[in-house]
Order: structure tokens, then C-alpha cells, then sequence
């Protein structure tokens, strides 16, 4: 009976001669190869007795660490043990890991069959975890250029698809690491954003600069390293800047975030409703959060850039926002001044000639952020225009600053608070809503449509909650408003249909929103584009979604309008109304009869 080998013994006679013949792995060098030589500790402080079987190293920092399992084993296994190493490698002991980092790249071998595997963060999880997946076997010299430690190495393009991989998630652990949080907080994002504002804005000097400064000798030689690596200026663009916001969207899953992610399905929605949009259409956000309306648009219609604003009062969606969009047209330096991103009180006046204001504005019913008399400046505390002051509240100064931006003709399409369409206390606000606009659409969307704790839009505001009905409204400027003009309303002026459609909520949660919502909101969009061309709906009957869940699409808004009944066979289009001499005798529109009752 053969004697069996120890690990040991495999390591030193079969493995490392093998990567040393077959891909030009140092063999004989203690300080680049490390056996058994990584010890992984308890949250105590003290060893644990477990070490990871191979560690290679260069210029002291670790480039590639190996589960070895004999060939009796399997890959699967020895992943398991490799990804639990990597969460537990000692990246606080400079002696194992000066930069604070642990290696890249993994592998694991069974017998002399080798896989190699590239990491990045699992978001998902309160305390984000890592996710593998299978890359080339790469020969040393490979290895040292990923890391861009070969000799005369030049700068890589850092291709769209690896973004988050080979950049992102690294950036996140470094600032993760020196800021010593477990999970990843606003602030950990906010250095990392900054960073790679601060490195457009000036490449060769970023190193004098926040976030920079605030690392330690370890973190800041790791920040240098990553940026290195790539020729970051030279692969700017649309691509990068789409990886960018999806990484910054999945990164903030923990729970230290008070705030929403407007579902990409939500926003593409919302500008299947607006339609194409001509270059030169001037598009504002107020409250722009991550810049998702505001990207959708310049993606979809390639609109000038000297066409678009958002605002935003918090600092990090500000400088999301803005590096999204620096990254998008490809600005460095001065250029960077060219975006059009501010930090701001939407609130405050900001023109008047926006041909469309869209956005998913703060819905709370209180205003907290200050300012009022400069905000009251451009906006109306006493709309009824009878003395007494209105109910302050977000989503009251969201619809008014919307309308006074927008030109007359110009569009405005909000993601409002459903309450706002038939609580008693809010009538004024529809009422001015009809004063100064004719409205297209209402589309009420189901509760969960917008998940806690996901994004950037509506940073502490703690205003909507994932449970709360939320609803389109898609209006038209009809007139210029007017301070102290008051809220009486020509009602023959409201003889008009309006497109009304509302999502039942569905029976199971579970899933990604898209998954149930996107094809929900589809069917509105196709009804939508009938309504435009015929002035009438389809029939229909029910829909299967991914979740294999059946449910009906009404057209028939009467969670929202209980007296609202369309006709389907009976709409016609809105005509220009003659009134008639002396008594008018002009009745409500059906349509909008609840909205001024």
C-alpha cells in the first residue's frame, strides 16, 4: 500500500515545480512564495491554527493565493475554502498585506489540474461578501501585468465589462479597509466617488488631494497602484460611465441608506412616455439624486450637454451625479467645470424655459432642509391666496417648482406621492396642477415599486417608504403662473380626456422589482402609444410575468378617481373650447372631476 503523502509533500513536489515549469512561477524564493506561511486569525487577535496553503507575493505585496486539494478532491470544495481565506486573509497585518488588500486572483488545484478565479463584492448581503469567477490560467508574467508590476508596463484600457471587477470593488475595499467598516457606508462610497472625481480633475496631482490624503502610506500606494494600472482618461465614455452607475447603484444595498433606486424600468417608462427628444431639448432635474433621469435622457436622445441641469442639495448625489456624467462626455481638468451638475437647493430659482422637468423629487410631508424665505422667493406659501400660510410639504414645493421651471408647452413628468391625487388636505395642489397645466397621464404604480436602501435620490429624506403608492403624472404647460393669482379654475378649460392607468400590486415580492414590474409597465406603454394614435385602448386580458404570476392591467384609474369610468369605444381628443355667450353651462370633465372635488 502506497504511503500517503502529506500536503505538504504535494505542495512542495507537485505543485509549485508545475507552475514554475509550465507558467514561470518563482520555486525556491521564501519572500514570493509563502507555504503554510499566512495565518489567518480570530476576531480576538490570535492565530486560529489554519493557514492558506500557497500565498504568492511580489515587491511584498500579495499577487496570488491557491487552495491545493490532492486529485481526489474537487475544484467546488477547494473554491469554498479558497473564497473563506480571502475573506479572512490578515489584510490589517502589514507583514502579509502592506497595502490592506488581499490578492486579486485566485486558484485552487486538484492534482495538476488548475483553475484560476477573479473576485469581486457581493453586494447583496448585509456585510458584503466576495463572488468568483472562472478567469484563464495565467502565467506569471500575466499575473504581474494585471497588477501592472511588469518592467516598461504600459497603462491598459479599462474595458466597460470589468469595470467593477478589475477597478470598482478594489477602490471599495481599499477605502472600506482604511476607513475599518465592515459593511460599506455612505461614506465609503463618497471617498471612492471623490477619488475618481479628484483623479479626472487632475491626473498627475490627485495625490494632493481628498479623499487621497485622508489614507494612510498603505492605502494611498494601493490607490496609486489600482490607477496605474489603466489609462483611465483614454477609456472614458458612455460605456464606463453605464458601469460606473450601475456599480454605485449596487454598492449601496446596506441598510445604513435611507433612501430609493428609481428602478432603470421605472425611468425608461417614463420616457416611453415623454417620447424622442430632439438634441436640443433643454431637460432639468432639481433633485437629480444619482443622475438616473437625467443619463437616461442624454443616453436615449443624445442631447446636448449644455442642454441638461441637475441639482441636488446633498453632497453625494451631487458628486455621483457629476462623475457620472464627466465620465459619460469624457471631461478632464477644466472640462470638468462644463458639466452640468450642481450642488444646490433645487428649490431655489433655476429659469424658466426648461422645455421638460422630470424626476422622482423628495415626497415627504414636511420641508426640513431651510432656506424658506429664499425659497419662497420663487415659490407660492399661500396658493389658495387667502392669507394663510399652505401646508409646507416637499412633494408641495416639488410640483410647484416643477411647473414654474417648465416653459409654457414645455412637459413635466414627476413620480409623486399617490395621496397627492385624492387626500382632502391636498386638493389645492390639484387644483393648481389644472390651473396651469393639462394633464396626460396619471399611472399608478404598485406598492414595492421602489426598494429601501438601494440608491442615492433620496439621501435622508426618509420622506416615501418602499410600501408607499407612488404615481406618474405627465402634464403640459398650458399658462404662465402668476403670484397671489389664486386657484380658480375655468372649468371649461377641463373638458379633456386624460390616459389613466393603474398596476395591481402583485401577489409575491420576491424577485428583482424589474422583474415583475417591467413587463406590467410595457403593457401601459403600448396602451399609451394607442391612446396617442387612436384615442382609444385594447382589450386586454391578463399577462404572465417571469414570476409566473397572472395579473390584470387596468386602464381605469379608480383607486385613484372613484368616479372615473373611460369609454373605450367613446374617447375622442381634447378640441379647443368655444365658450359660449352669457351663461356657460360647460360641465367637468369625468376624467378630472375627482381631482377638483
Amino acid at each position: 500500500m502506497p504511503e500517503q503523502r502529506s500536503e505538504n509533500s504535494y505542495i512542495v513536489n507537485d505543485i509549485l515545480p508545475f507552475l514554475a515549469s509550465n507558467f514561470g512561477y518563482p520555486i525556491h524564493d521564501a519572500e514570493r512564495v509563502k507555504i503554510n506561511d499566512v495565518p489567518i486569525f480570530r476576531p480576538s487577535g490570535g492565530r486560529s491554527g489554519s493557514t492558506i496553503d500557497i500565498v504568492y507575493y511580489h515587491n511584498g505585496e500579495p499577487v496570488l493565493l491557491i487552495e491545493a486539494k490532492t486529485k481526489h478532491k474537487t475544484h467546488e470544495s477547494a473554491l469554498i475554502e479558497a473564497k473563506n481565506y480571502l475573506k479572512n486573509f490578515p489584510i490589517d497585518k502589514p507583514e502579509f498585506a502592506p497595502s490592506g488588500l488581499p490578492p486579486k486572483i485566485l486558484a485552487t488545484t486538484v492534482g495538476k489540474n488548475i483553475k484560476f478565479y477573479k473576485w469581486s463584492i457581493d453586494y447583496s448581503k448585509p456585510i458584503p461578501d466576495f463572488i468568483t469567477e472562472e478567469i484563464e490560467v495565467l502565467s506569471f508574467e500575466k499575473l504581474l501585468s494585471y497588477y501592472g508590476l511588469i518592467k516598461e508596463y504600459k497603462a491598459r484600457i479599462l474595458e466597460p465589462k470589468n469595470f467593477a471587477t478589475d477597478f470598482f470593488d478594489e477602490l471599495i475595499s481599499i477605502f472600506k479597509f482604511h476607513k475599518k467598516e465592515k459593511k460599506i457606508t455612505k461614506d465609503v462610497v463618497k471617498e471612492v466617488v471623490y477619488q475618481i472625481h479628484n483623479y479626472l480633475l487632475n491626473p498627475k496631482k490627485y495625490t494632493g488631494d481628498y479623499p487621497y490624503t485622508e489614507l494612510d502610506l498603505q492605502g494611498q500606494k494601493a490607490v496609486r497602484d489600482l490607477f496605474k494600472r489603466f489609462d483611465f482618461v483614454a477609456s472614458l465614455g458612455p460605456e464606463i460611465a453605464k458601469e460606473f452607475r450601475k456599480s454605485i447603484l449596487r454598492s449601496f444595498q446596506g441598510e445604513e441608506f435611507n433612501q430609493y433606486l428609481t428602478e432603470k424600468c421605472v425611468i425608461d417608462f417614463v420616457f416611453g412616455l415623454i417620447g424622442k427628444l430632439n438634441k436640443h431639448t433643454k431637460v432639468l432635474d432639481f433633485e437629480c439624486g444619482s443622475g438616473g433621469f437625467l443619463a437616461t435622457a442624454v443616453n436615449q436622445n443624445n442631447l446636448d450637454l449644455e442642454n441638461v441641469m441637475g441639482i441636488d442639495i446633498e453632497d453625494l448625489p451631487y458628486i455621483i451625479a457629476k462623475t457620472y456624467f464627466a465620465l459619460y462626455f469624457g471631461k478632464t481638468g477644466e472640462g470638468l467645470n462644463l458639466v452640468p451638475i450642481k450642488k444646490d437647493n433645487g428649490l431655489f430659482y433655476h429659469g424658466k424655459n426648461w422645455d421638460l422637468v422630470v424626476g422622482n423629487p423628495a415626497g415627504s410631508s414636511k420641508y426640513e432642509h431651510g432656506d424658506e424665505d429664499k425659497i419662497f422667493e420663487n415659490l407660492n406659501s399661500d396658493l389658495n391666496n387667502d392669507d394663510k400660510k399652505d401646508k409646507i410639504s416637499e412633494y408641495n414645493l416639488s410640483i410647484q417648482q416643477a411647473i414654474q421651471s417648465a416653459r409654457v408647452g414645455g412637459k413635466i413628468c414627476l413620480i409623486l406621492p399617490e395621496g397627492v391625487f385624492s387626500n382632502s388636505q391636498d386638493e389645492f395642489l390639484r387644483k393648481y396642477i389644472a390651473k396651469y397645466c393639462n394633464i396626460l397621464a396619471i399611472v399608478s404604480l404598485p406598492p414595492g415599486s421602489f426598494r429601501r436602501g438601494t440608491t442615492v435620490s433620496q439621501l435622508r429624506r426618509g420622506a416615501q417608504s418602499a410600501s408607499m403608492k407612488m404615481s406618474i403624472v405627465y402634464a403640459e404647460k398650458t399658462r404662465e403662473v402668476r403670484k397671489k393669482e389664486g386657484l380658480e379654475v375655468d372649468l371649461r378649460h377641463l373638458d379633456y380626456p386624460i390616459f389613466l392607468a393603474h398596476i395591481d400590486k402583485v401577489d409575491s415580492g420576491s424577485g428583482e422589482i424589474s422583474e415583475w414590474l417591467e413587463e406590467r409597465l410595457n403593457v401601459v406603454l403600448e396602451q399609451w402609444k394607442e391612446w396617442q394614435n387612436k384615442a382609444e385602448l385594447n382589450d386586454i386580458e391578463k399577462i404572465t410575468t417571469k414570476l409566473d404570476k397572472e395579473e390584470k392591467i387596468k386602464e381605469n384609474q379608480k383607486t385613484l378617481f372613484s368616479k372615473v369610468e373611460l369609454d373605450k369605444t367613446n374617447i375622442e381628443k381634447s378640441k379647443k373650447i368655444k365658450p359660449k355667450e352669457g351663461k356657460s353651462e360647460t360641465k367637468i370633465s369625468k376624467n378630472l372631476e375627482d381631482l377638483l372635488s
